[in-house]
């Protein structure tokens, strides 16, 4: 079972995180809003795993020609129409050149034709560049998925799979509900790429907060399977705890 037990985060004025499963939802206001509700599961409840397990199984209907399940086995255990300029390691300290901006679910997110998604056509949005670029996009656009209506099989293929998933998983199946498209629409201020290691990294989302200042989170993710994938915190959160900003020093603006 999963109570609904709420409690507020001081640091994080409205906003508020609790030990368990954090929604991924980006609900949006005229600024962007993060919300982040927490439901501690019960030890006396059903098995994770197993639920997990039963939700990612179940998804509605086939994969689109373009989903990366269908096409394993490139080069370099790449999917095969997955193809990116992996030569770039520097850590981003500017908005990449190229970067557009589209609408996914309500919200518009950074993309590149570099750095990726270069996949963009088919359910869902994947293909990074195995560059610090790549990840702090991965970092953008693949938390957004999981607020949307295909969310179990971003779940499924862009998530790394362990207990933190299945507790992700489980939570998110009995109380979210997607954000509609119909959404009022925000946009990111900018990131800071805390930790890159190559194969693993941790992006500080910026974003303005309704009442005065900024506000940022974290997300952290990992190179599994050719692609950037998002790694969830060990009690299945998305996110780290929402921290006030007084001013964005320290983060690199979109300037969009």
């Amino acid at each position: 079972m999963f109570g609904t037990q709420r409690k507020r985060d001081p640091v994080s004025g409205p906003f508020y995180t609790e030990r368990g499963w954090i929604s991924s939802a980006l609900f949006l206001g005229f600024f962007l809003v993060l919300s982040l509700v927490a439901w501690v599961s019960d030890p006396e409840g059903p098995d994770l795993a197993e639920t997990s397990r039963e939700i990612l199984t179940g998804l509605d209907g086939p994969l689109s020609p373009g989903d990366p399940q269908q096409v394993r086995g490139g080069p370099g255990g790449r999917p095969e129409n997955c193809a990116t300029d992996d030569r770039d390691g520097a850590r981003p300290t500017t908005a990449p050149e190229d970067v557009e901006w589209r609408k996914l679910v309500a919200i518009m997110v950074p993309v590149s034709p570099s750095a990726g998604p270069l996949n963009t056509e088919a359910t869902m949005w994947w293909c990074f560049a195995h560059t610090p670029t790549g990840a702090v996009l991965a970092a953008h656009v693949i938390p957004v998925q999981l607020s949307g209506v295909s969310w179990r099989l971003v779940a499924q293929q862009q998530v790394v799979p362990g207990a933190p998933r299945d507790t992700f998983v489980a939570g998110k199946a009995r109380t979210s509900r997607a954000v509609s498209e119909d959404s009022p629409v925000g946009r990111f201020t900018g990131y800071s790429l805390e930790s890159y290691s190559g194969d693993l990294a941790t992006v500080r989302l910026l974003v303005t907060d309704p009442l005065g200042g900024y506000l940022s989170t974290s997300v952290s993710v990992r190179w599994r399977d050719g692609d950037w994938k998002v790694a969830l915190r060990d009690d299945g959160s998305l996110y780290s705890s929402v921290k006030r900003q007084a001013t964005p020093d320290g983060f690199t603006l979109w300037g969009a």
